[in-house]
């Protein structure tokens, strides 16, 4: 493992890749846990009107997202488009500063925050293509070693978020936000090559001709990782008031659910990486499946803290899963279109997380936090289920791309 890692940290630009990817989970980490605190208290708006503002901000990032993915495989600087991605997201957390009126900011936030959105898919393409470059083929490896780091910032940020609020308030925050994001953007046009130095024919081949809704081949693994994520953001949004409802547990028992949870993500995501040599990452996204819905199926069975707990162990692998080798599992279907593979990837998890979020906190209303568990278990099932029936090849053919 310690020469699989110094061979990946030998690549060309990987480092500061890593290095970025660290600050930019740190930057959204820190001020996302107290953005609904800051909405309701600060702005005077309801639960209800943030959870549309979200939504909002989200939909538009999934549309310019995909657009820029697709133009990007056309030819366009991913390092320009980084560079511009990495600055709107630092002039949308200004926003907060500048802006008290909420119509406005709503306004503000939806159009930066959406130019902000292609960054973190244009990085992973950024990483794949450095990985070509080296004639490297551990590309799962290469993308859990990233997607760790992102974790990493963001078990770090909430805690600096934590201090700064309280010494100086939520501008504190939101000007910390702004600091890291602009030091990524410096790192960035200082340091990363550009295309030209990092683009390689080792793929032989060019762009296809794909339209999302008409190739299955690439549509069934969408839907895939879609149903993966509504079930984790289900999971996510309701284990908290699970535990303190059904099990009778505290907000020390939340805490420590969770800290156990982000702890062996990180292992098991270069552990994945490791495996990903070895085996598909068809193979390891249906292993993750199976053992979500195993850890789903204990969380409806659960009568004590310990059993939820225990059952950690595997949510991790799960999540570890569906962060680090899904969006190795969808670059390999279209190699030769990392920005448009890693869009998809992204916007999968973004539809995830929206659906997951409305559905979960409505299905609880009606049948209890336990049973919501249920649906959360038949997704997975049926995902698993697609995983098998899926295509095992990736998509060779070369024509120009279509938007």
């Amino acid at each position: 493992m310690i020469k699989r890692l110094i061979g990946l940290f030998s690549i060309p630009s990987y480092a500061l890749l890593f290095l970025c990817m660290l600050l930019q989970g740190m930057a959204i980490s820190l001020s996302a846990p107290f953005l609904s605190i800051y909405f309701t208290e600060q702005l005077g708006v309801s639960v209800g009107v943030f959870g549309i503002f979200l939504a909002v901000t989200l939909i538009a990032g999934i549309w310019i997202s995909l657009l820029i993915g697709k133009r990007s495989d056309l030819g366009l600087n991913r390092k320009s488009i980084y560079l511009v991605s990495t600055l709107c997201n630092a002039l949308a957390f200004s926003g907060y500063l500048l802006i008290k009126d909420f119509t406005i900011l709503f306004i503000y936030m939806t159009v930066f925050t959406a130019l902000g959105a292609p960054g973190m898919p244009q990085l992973f393409a950024i990483a794949r293509e450095a990985v070509n470059a080296s004639r490297s083929t551990d590309h799962a490896f290469a993308n859990s070693t990233l997607r760790s780091a992102f974790s990493l910032g963001f078990i770090t940020g909430p805690l600096i978020g934590t201090l700064l609020l309280a010494a100086v308030g939520f501008k504190g925050i939101f000007s910390g936000t702004i600091g890291i994001f602009l030091i990524v953007a410096l790192l960035v046009f200082f340091f990363l090559k550009s295309n030209a130095e990092l683009k390689t024919n080792a793929t032989g081949g060019t762009v296809q001709s794909i339209r999302l809704h008409q190739n299955q081949t690439i549509l069934l693994p969408f839907l895939i990782l879609t149903l993966l994520y509504v079930s984790h953001w289900m999971s996510n949004l309701n284990t908290a008031l699970f535990i303190t409802n059904n099990l009778g547990g505290t907000t020390r028992d939340v805490g420590l659910v969770s800290s156990i949870c982000a702890a062996l993500e990180i292992p098991f995501m270069i552990m994945l990486g490791l495996l990903g040599a070895k085996y598909s990452n068809r193979i390891l996204m249906m292993c993750g499946a199976i053992l979500g819905g195993a850890y789903y199926l204990v969380v409806v069975t659960s009568g004590a803290m310990w059993q939820l707990l225990a059952a950690q162990i595997l949510l991790a692998f799960f999540v570890a899963v569906i962060s680090a080798i899904g969006i190795s599992y969808m670059q390999d279907l279209l190699p030769s279109m990392p920005g448009y593979a890693s869009t998809l990837y992204s916007n999968a998890s973004t539809i995830g997380r929206l659906v997951g979020s409305l559905v979960g906190g409505g299905l609880a209303s009606i049948v209890g936090y336990r049973y919501s568990f249920l649906l959360c278990f038949v997704l997975v099932t049926v995902a698993a289920i697609m995983l098998a029936a899926s295509e095992r090849h990736s998509i060779k053919q070369s024509h120009k791309l279509t938007v």
